[in-house]
């Protein structure tokens, strides 16, 4: 028996071990599938309820009854089962128009593309499908119809990556300060919405900002040092760097005073009493101070901060781009187009800090004329964009500047960083004084860049046109530009742009350069009279000279001319009078008197233009009755001198 025993065991052993031997069967795995499902259109289609599932890569064969009272809709769902990015293509109709429409689970109509026009087809390259749409093939007019196929293809959304539908603020896509998305203007009827925050918590709708030094941090928060901002918050204005041409700040040591209540900070601490006035106390203000305040006039209204952006759109062949910038109420900031299968590289757009979002609009310009005139597009190769915060922060120019009503603000002794981008770029800048001034006004120069600078008056009337009262324009591409003595008393604009030159026998801008900043800057000193004025290079704005007071000036930019006035309307005889013109190094100046006669012509009546470098010119003549007017310029209207100055003198006798 245990031999028996024994061979069960050794059998059964055996058994186990054959079993372990045998490879075990795979199990089925179904169809694998190795391309996208051929799918048959099914009637009836005509609403949702009946839409054939696409729910994986599928090519659609389907078609449209040409039926003249209604038009033929076959319905789809997108069920890709996942969040997906689809592309959806269809062909076109033969001898019709097809058009393609999305909707939302509630029947909502989502998106339309019809852009090709007759017997083409249309394509939605970057449809987002997070659950579930309908998708409906239909002919774009009545009476039409044909067989047409269908192709959707699914891929996994990227980071980065534009999702349609976007084409309104609520449906807008978050677009991080610094980051790229990629996105198609896939159909002419496509708009690309982006939402911007900006950085900096906005103060909440009426609450008062605490004062500057005026208490305790916050409960829960960390102490900070005196003058510092509040952790995660941005100073409303900044204090520019000290530049050559700024009034150096003295530190004295003595404590700071406290930023005047209702300004942007720097503010200039109050003048101290009289000597021998009684001290007021702190919040009092004494007799003589309040007397001084009102001499002074109303202060300015504390200029408004702004948030300076930096947009780059890539080109895109075949599409003229459009873009704006919005506000959190959709108001129009800032709009340009560029030309077709160009870039646009905007620098310096202004936006409100007091504006927490923006939204950035991408589209498609029109294109073409009348009845053919539509919107640029291309649904196969996708733009990127890019917007960033600009790093010149307090300093830089603010977009869109290109008319007066939007002139950026100037300082008299500060400067703007801007960039003349695209081509066609114009700048203008506005200088605001509470008193007579004569500024310099200095623009450096730009690699790649020849730039003219320009004083610009305001229209006068309804239907005038601003006048260009100044213009520089010596240097080349890389060089700076000057206008010297410019009075202001009020409000000057001035205005920085690209200048022309001939390519093909035709007067265009194009000069551009989006890397590289100008900077304009302006000085002011008093205008006490011992200074010509300008604008002065015409007769009618001709300076009023006082008999015996010596004024000086300088010949710049080239063909520079300056007017000097003398009325002498009033003498009973004739008037013996002296004029003196001490020259300067470089130019020939040369010294001409007019007679301004009744019909406000100029009659030459005597010159001295020996043209011997700086020597003096000098003019002696017996002048009647009248108004005469003394012209200086290069006697040879060559040269200019920006930095040396001449020196006019008119007196009576010989």
């Amino acid at each position: 028996m245990r031999r028996w025993g024994w061979v069960c065991v050794l059998g059964l052993l055996g058994v186990a071990s054959c079993k372990k031997d045998v490879p075990q069967e795979a199990p089925d795995a179904g169809v694998v599938e190795t391309g996208p499902a051929a799918l048959t259109e099914q009637e009836p289609n005509e609403r949702p309820d009946q839409a054939l599932a696409i729910t994986r890569d599928s090519v659609v064969t389907g078609g449209l009854a040409a039926e003249p009272n209604k038009l033929d809709e076959d319905w789809y769902r997108l069920a890709p089962g996942a969040p997906r990015i689809a592309d959806v293509t269809v062909t076109g109709l033969p001898g019709g128009d097809v058009k393609l429409d999305v909707y939302d689970q509630d029947r909502n109509r989502l998106v339309g593309v019809n852009s090709e026009g007759e017997g083409k087809g249309e394509r939605l390259p970057n449809l987002y499908v997070e659950q579930e749409r309908w998708l409906v093939v239909s002919p774009a007019r009545k009476g039409t119809g044909g067989a047409y196929t269908l192709e959707v293809k699914y891929r996994q959304p990227n980071d980065g990556e534009e999702r349609e539908p976007n084409d309104r603020a609520v449906d807008a896509a978050a677009l991080p300060l610094g980051q790229t998305v990629t996105a198609f203007l896939g159909h002419s009827g496509d708009e690309d919405w982006y939402r911007v925050e900006l950085p900096g918590p906005a103060a909440p709708e009426g609450e008062v900002p605490a004062a500057q030094g005026s208490g305790a941090p916050a409960p829960g928060s960390e102490p900070t040092a005196p003058g510092a901002p509040a952790p995660g918050s941005t100073p409303a204005a900044i204090p520019p760097p000290s530049v050559p041409d700024e009034t150096p700040v003295i530190d004295d040591g003595a404590a700071p005073s406290p930023t005047p209540e209702g300004t942007f900070g720097g503010g200039e601490p109050p003048a101290p009493p009289p000597e021998g006035a009684t001290p007021t106390a702190p919040g009092e203000l004494g007799g003589a101070m309040a007397a001084q305040a009102v001499d002074a006039g109303p202060p300015p209204e504390p200029e408004v901060p702004s948030v300076a952006l930096k947009i780059e759109l890539s080109a895109v062949e075949g599409v003229r781009p459009e873009l704006s910038v919005l506000s959190a109420a959709e108001a129009p900031l800032f709009t340009l187009q560029g030309k077709e299968g160009e870039p646009l590289a905007l620098r310096n757009i202004g936006v409100r800090a007091t504006d927490r979002v923006v939204y950035v609009v991408v589209k498609g310009g029109w294109t073409g004329t009348g009845k053919a005139q539509r919107r640029t597009y291309n649904a196969q190769v996708p733009y990127t964009l890019t917007v960033s915060q600009e790093e010149a922060g307090a300093h830089a120019e603010l977009e869109p500047n290109d008319e007066l009503l939007k002139a950026t603000p100037l300082t008299g002794a500060g400067y703007r960083e801007g960039f003349l981008s695209p081509k066609s770029d114009v700048d203008h800048y506005v200088l605001t004084t509470r008193e007579p001034v004569l500024a310099k006004v200095e623009l450096s120069g730009v690699e790649r860049l020849d730039l003219t600078l320009s004083m610009v008056e305001p229209p006068q009337g309804d239907g005038q046109k601003e006048t260009v009262l100044l213009k520089a324009n010596d240097g080349a591409v890389k060089e700076p530009e000057r206008l010297n003595n410019v009075a202001c008393n009020g409000t000057c604009y001035f205005r920085v742009e690209g200048s022309y030159r001939k390519v093909n026998g035709k007067f265009v801008k194009d000069f551009e350069n989006a890397d590289q900043p100008y900077r304009i800057s302006v000085t002011t000193v008093p205008d006490n009279g011992s200074e010509e004025r300008e604008p002065n290079n015409t007769a009618d704005r001709a300076q009023d000279l006082t008999m015996g007071k010596a004024v000086r000036g300088t010949v710049y930019p080239a063909k520079d001319v300056d007017y000097f006035r003398v009325d002498l309307s009033d003498r009973p005889v004739r008037t013996a009078i002296t004029a003196t013109l001490l020259g300067i190094l470089k130019v020939d100046v040369g010294l001409y008197l007019h007679r301004v006669q009744p019909d406000g012509k100029l009659t030459l009546v005597q010159t001295s233009d020996r043209a011997k470098g700086d020597q003096p010119e000098t003019i002696r003549y017996s002048a009647e009755p009248g108004v005469y007017v003394f012209e200086v310029r290069d006697a040879r209207n060559r040269e200019a001198n920006f930095q040396d100055s001449y020196q006019l003198t008119v007196e009576e006798g010989e």
